[in-house]
């Protein structure tokens, strides 16, 4: 073989090799699209045979796998079909309802059906005395795994986000239907990072909805109690979490990677959470619900309940914090939005925006009823948290 040939037969094989790996990382090539199934396309290099599923990174506009972009943008309002896999994404964003620009980015409509990686739910069992009235309570948490989560690989860590249902529902209220549709395919299809998530009742009977929620008669918020010395370390010990020491000091050392959310009723128990347990989460999302305070019978006005918000954050100088609040307006709580235009009133403790490095505040407005959306919330929540 000639010089020429053997540097010729040299570049080629070079080109083949590069091609090969600039297919898995950079996706440069030239593509063939075969439909696998509806709404979901698989990429074939026409040049190497490498086969990519598109799995869209919606906040970035790339597909995770075969880093070749699409129209997928959170800098559109419009609902812009991919030209590769069919799906939308679309931002709704507000500017005249609390003096601040909120947005909502809408979970594509792709999501409610089955994902074909679906999470697995575990029922874990305890017991309580929190609440001082000489009871011990025998109670369950459920807990999401997201789909790969292996209890050998100790290597893979994973945040927790706790989250609280509303009055009169359950522990099972997002973890089905299409809300555990949407959970399970916000994290095979956007860039969010899989968290484990728990599910709490502040009730203290499984069929008693009158026991007051919030301990002793709604004199004093005791939840926090249940939450810090059964849930969270039961919880963080059996599973694969950041926490290493399952005492006071180990909580509050791994309160980076935990965040304490609800719904509703579980929204006014959020709010009071980061007055009770601050040093124990750094993130915080309450949906639709105002801070409430934590006596039922005398509920806070608005610049009460920024009152206890901010002594809460001030009174923790040396703690990063970050509070994700949500509601659907006026077909929501409209009051809701008249409080956080209130404590947005305020300067020096509250700093809006979504940056956690810059920012502790944020406030999401949607389009929603008042319902079941906790999933809707958390597709926008969860791109923020443990950033």
């Amino acid at each position: 073989m000639s010089n020429t040939k053997r540097i010729l037969a040299i570049i080629i094989c070079c080109l083949l090799v590069f091609s090969i790996t600039a297919c898995e990382k950079k996706c440069e090539h030239k593509w063939g699209y075969i439909l696998n199934k509806e709404n979901s396309h698989t990429g074939i290099c026409d040049l190497c045979g490498y086969e990519c599923e598109h799995d869209w990174n919606t906040q970035k506009g790339m597909c995770r796998i075969c880093r070749k972009f699409c129209d997928h943008s959170p800098n559109t309002n419009e609902r812009t079909a991919c030209e590769y896999c069919g799906s939308t994404f679309e931002v709704m964003r507000t500017t005249d309802v609390v003096g601040k620009e909120t947005e909502f980015a809408i979970v594509p409509v792709q999501w409610a059906e089955p994902c074909q990686e679906q999470g697995t739910i575990e029922k874990l069992y305890y017991t309580t005395d929190a609440y001082n009235d000489g009871n011990v309570y025998e109670k369950y948490v459920l807990v999401y795994l997201p789909y790969g989560y292996d209890q050998n690989d100790t290597s893979k860590k994973y945040n927790v986000v706790y989250f609280q249902h509303a009055n009169g529902s359950s522990r099972e209220i997002i973890l089905q239907g299409r809300s555990l549709n949407v959970i399970d395919n916000m994290f095979y299809r956007s860039d969010i990072e899989p968290v484990i998530i728990v599910c709490t009742t502040f009730y203290l009977y499984e069929d008693n909805y009158d026991v007051a929620y919030d301990g002793q008669a709604g004199t004093e918020f005791l939840f926090h109690k249940e939450v810090l010395e059964d849930i969270v370390p039961l919880v963080e010990s059996k599973y694969n979490t950041y926490t290493t020491f399952f005492d006071d000091e180990g909580l509050k050392e791994s309160r980076e990677h935990r965040a304490f959310t609800g719904f509703s009723r579980g929204g006014a128990c959020t709010w009071n959470m980061i007055n009770y347990a601050i040093e124990y989460f750094q993130w915080f999302s309450p949906m639709s619900c105002t801070c409430t305070g934590p006596n039922r019978d005398s509920r806070f006005n608005d610049e009460d309940a920024y009152q206890y918000i901010a002594n809460a954050i001030t009174s923790h100088p040396d703690l990063d914090v970050f509070i994700f609040a949500a509601s659907g307006g006026d077909k929501d709580i409209p009051a809701v939005k008249e409080q956080i235009k209130h404590f947005l009133t305020h300067e020096g403790v509250l700093s809006y925006g979504k940056d956690p490095s810059k920012n502790n505040f944020y406030y999401l407005l949607s389009d929603l009823t008042h319902g079941n959306f906790a999933c809707d919330y958390y597709y926008n929540s969860l791109q923020v948290f443990f950033k």
